[in-house]
């Protein structure tokens, strides 16, 4: 009895036989030099990303920082341009209400020394002079 092993092909050709051998084309030995620039191009391009996604934070916080100042420096001049428009208004009122003022007092004065009887006692309501009552 004889035993075949396992995974043996059942056909051996002979040395006599011709074995068709299927020839695959050879492959082109690798271009090292070509590997190298699409390794360097893939780290570049990492490198770029990174630095991209870096400065867009970093330009972000500064153009927020320039921001706040510019807005600083418009506050406090709006400040200042307010307070010189209150003192310059209030100024204005203060001259012109001191202009009203001495014109009545002027006026009080003319009409005290106008009237020829010191009895006579002026209306408060700055009307004419009235007389006194007994």
């Amino acid at each position: 009895m004889v035993t075949t092993a396992r995974g043996f092909p059942r056909f051996l050709p002979t040395l006599t036989e011709v074995v068709q051998v299927r020839l695959q084309p050879a492959e082109p030995p690798e271009d090292l030099a070509a590997k190298e620039a699409a390794r360097r191009a893939v780290f570049a391009r990492r490198m770029r990303e990174q630095l991209r996604e870096a400065m867009d934070g970093r330009m972000q916080d500064a153009v927020a920082y320039a921001m706040l100042e510019q807005v600083d420096m418009i506050g406090e001049r709006l400040r200042r341009q307010m307070e010189d428009m209150v003192r310059d208004s209030l100024e204005s009122v203060t001259e012109r209400l001191k202009t009203e003022l001495d014109l009545m007092v002027r006026e009080a004065v003319d009409r005290v020394l106008s009237d020829e009887d010191p009895q006579t006692v002026l209306d408060p309501d700055g009307g004419p002079p009235t007389e006194p009552s007994p």
